[in-house]
């Protein structure tokens, strides 16, 4: 699976807040404690700059002459070595990393130690950046469960014209091209703004766009604290009812489905009473959600990497199994 990292001298260009976990490629520079949003820019190669170049063309009796209306996006290196990206029009504004990366900071009031820097990398060779900005743990704790979940914004921009800047609210964790996409895909609430001279106005917005201290978090706590209070008992016709929605018996017509689909809930089922599900928060729907979501990150594909890529792929049959699940198990009350 291809995280789309920008490699540079065998190292990628990533870094990444050591107590938030090492990401699943295992590449980049682990930061203990927290970082300024300078200190992580640097430490993931992220502080480069991006300036636009004049676009000049030969006319037919040799003369060189400046096309008025395009420029060449291209990135400045510390060593003065100018990568170019694309050709833009002349609307394009470019708007470097650090500055999409700090008002991302104040909306979501770093200056007052409400978020702190998690991750922040570069893709494609510098035509990409993004961030994860942590906005806290949301705790879900209606009966002393104390199931933490993390809550993030995603920041991510293009320098090739190919993406606006987005701040998106999400509980997906940014570290590759996959994750960025699913994070935005997924997210709860987003915010856009592109090149272009109002980008500024656009990105002034945000707070009252992204309502990160509330509405996102209220929503998903809610559904969330709704499937806790749904009790699902350990044998119970209830869980029967949910994995036969998910894998239909009618549908297993050969001895080989039969026997697939035996292993599968015998596997969730072992999933639903383990110590991360039930045994720690109880035989209730968000238990049962976290058991089928488990399967298909971690047991669908013998191979971890497989199994890495299909649960940050966006429409595929894990994404829409984990929806279906949750559908299933509000219904049970």
């Amino acid at each position: 699976m291809s995280h789309e990292l920008e490699i540079v001298d065998g190292e990628a260009s990533f870094a990444y807040r050591k107590q938030g976990g090492a990401p699943w490629h295992k590449l980049g520079v682990a930061v203990d404690g927290h970082q300024t949003a300078p200190e992580m820019l640097k430490l993931a190669k992220a502080d480069y700059e991006v300036t636009l170049l004049s676009v000049l063309y030969a006319s037919p009796n040799g003369d060189i002459k400046e096309m008025e209306d395009r420029y060449i996006t291209a990135r400045v290196n510390e060593d003065g070595k100018v990568v170019p990206f694309e050709t833009v029009k002349n609307r394009y504004r470019v708007v470097q990393n650090s500055a999409v990366l700090e008002k991302a900071l104040n909306v979501c009031g770093a200056s007052h130690g409400d978020a702190i820097m998690d991750t922040c990398g570069v893709l494609k060779d510098g035509r990409e950046f993004f961030a994860t900005i942590d906005l806290g743990t949301l705790i879900l704790d209606p009966h002393g469960v104390s199931d933490e979940i993390g809550r993030y914004m995603v920041v991510h921009t293009s320098h090739d014209g190919t993406s606006p800047i987005t701040y998106a609210c999400t509980d997906i964790r940014a570290v590759c091209k996959n994750t960025v996409r699913m994070g935005i895909e997924t997210a709860k609430s987003t915010l856009t703004a592109r090149h272009t001279v109002n980008y500024e106005r656009a990105l002034d917005e945000a707070n009252e766009v992204l309502n990160i201290s509330t509405e996102w978090a209220k929503s998903f706590k809610e559904t969330a604290e709704k499937m806790l209070s749904i009790p699902v008992p350990a044998g119970s016709p209830k869980i029967d009812k949910v994995l036969n929605g998910l894998w239909s018996e009618k549908d297993a017509d050969t001895d080989r489905k039969k026997e697939n689909r035996e292993e599968i809930l015998s596997s969730v089922r072992s999933l639903y009473a383990n110590r991360k599900n039930a045994g720690g928060f109880g035989y209730n729907g968000w238990s049962l959600f976290n058991a089928v979501g488990e399967y298909y990150d971690h047991h669908w594909f013998d191979d971890e990497a497989r199994n890495a890529a299909a649960s940050m792929q966006i429409g595929n049959k894990s994404h829409l199994m984990k929806v279906k699940a949750a559908d299933l198990i509000l219904s049970l009350d």
